[in-house]
This record gives structure tokens, sequence and C-alpha cells, in this order.
């Protein structure tokens, strides 16, 4: 008689091994993510600090939010960071358990436009500008088709702020911290040009996903990042390292 079991659990071992060094897709989003700073932005520290807790390295691949979407479900990558909430991402990946970010989104546009943001009516005149990839609140999304409001789309959010003040677009949305990441990159003449709206377009919070092939990762990531957040001091070094490129 033929004793399969010993072969049964080595397979399934293997499977499940956790990795010295792991594979995360992400894209350019700083001051959060951000390829150009030696620590590659403050999510992109507390990532690591949350596996360095299991002596698991990290390293990030940078590319398009789009591509590094699909590419975080290939078996090479544990997974993606970081997204906001939705639907079709909760089908395709594991939504980790605690937030990273909680971001406010605002509308940005030049100085001259005349334009007041209430609600998603107030688009209508104008050309809206999204990004490949990015998630965006379905209820802006019904807005956009119910109101016929005109988009464009940008690959990169780098470029965004060049494409609204050479009126390639009229209004983009993006996440404050990141507009003024970007805006404090161009020279003072050309930064004072970008104006924000006071009210909100959106609030969202940013998860890491972790890859359904991958799923020996998700209660690690877990309790490591309950672990941090539960750290006021951490908390703190985490808040003041996101502000920090905004008083340097």
């Amino acid at each position: 008689m033929k004793v399969v079991w010993p072969l049964v659990l080595l397979c399934c071992a293997s499977t499940s091994a956790l990795e010295a060094q792991v594979n995360i897709t992400t894209g350019q989003w700083p001051p959060y993510l951000d390829q150009t700073k030696q620590d590659q932005g403050c999510v992109a520290v507390v990532i690591r600090d949350v596996f360095a807790l299991s002596d698991i390295k990290v390293r990030f691949l940078f590319m398009p939010w789009e591509r590094a979407y699909q590419e975080g479900m290939k078996a090479a990558y544990i997974g993606s960071a970081y997204w906001y909430y939705s639907e079709q991402r909760s089908k395709d990946y594991i939504y980790t358990q605690y937030p990273l970010t909680e971001e406010t989104a605002r509308f940005y546009h030049h100085r001259d436009l005349a334009f007041t943001y209430t609600s998603y009516a107030d688009l209508k005149p104008f050309r809206l500008l999204l990004n490949q990839g990015l998630t965006y609140p379905p209820s802006m999304l019904e807005a956009i088709e119910t109101l016929e409001i005109k988009t464009s789309y940008a690959t990169y959010t780098s470029k965004n702020v060049a494409l609204i003040l050479r009126n390639r677009a009229d209004i983009m949305v993006m996440d404050e911290k990141s507009a003024k990441s970007y805006q404090q990159e161009l020279p003072a003449q050309e930064a004072q040009l970008l104006v924000a709206q006071a009210v909100p377009a959106f609030i969202q919070k940013g998860y890491l996903l972790i890859n359904k092939h991958h799923s020996e990762y998700v209660k690690l990531y877990n309790e490591g990042l309950k672990k941090l957040w539960g750290d006021e001091d951490y908390v703190a070094q985490y808040r003041a390292r996101c502000s920090r490129v905004f008083t340097d």
C-alpha cells in the first residue's frame, strides 16, 4: 500500500512558504509613493516596516497605475500598493484590513478659470482630466455619464498639472498632498497658477491589495500594520514623514 500524505503535505508547505523578499507593484503618487526619493515615499516606508517585522524585505516596482494593477495579479508579485476600494478590485484582489491613508481629493484648475464647485453638476461646462488606472467614486462616474461631462485621461499623474496649465484640460481631480507635491516641482510663477476648490471632491482610504495566489501574506500584513498603528510614536513619525515635503 502506498502512503501519499507526506507528499501532499510537502506540496502544500512549499506553496505557502514565505519568501525572504517580496515584490509589490505600485505607481507614482507623491508623497506617499515616490520613486524619486530614497525611501520611495511615506507609505512605502510603512509597508516595508510591516514586512520587516517578519524579516521580509520588500521591493517596489514602479509603473503606470493601470499596468501596476494588472501586473500585481501575476505570480511574480504578492500584490499592489495602494488602492482605494472598488467592488471590482475586491474581486480581483484581497483587500487588507487597515487603511494606509485617508486622502482628501480636490478639483484643481487654472486660476483664471471661472469655476466654483458645489456638486458634480458644476463640472458640466468643462473638460475634466482623469488618470488611467485610478479609482473614482461611483457617484462621480455616474455624474460624468449622466451629465455627459467631457473627460480625457492621462497615463501619468505627473503630467496632470502641465496639461491644466497648457489648457489641454480645464479641471483635474487629485489628492491634495499629491497635487501639492507636483505643484512644488514647478517654478514659483507657474505654481501660483494652479488653484484648488475649497469643497472636497471626495475622501477615500487607501489599502494594500494582496494577490489571491499569495493569501499567506494577508494575516502577516494585517497583524503587522495593526501593531504599527497601535504605536503612537510611530504614527506621529509617519504623519510627519508624509508632510515633510511641504516644510523642507
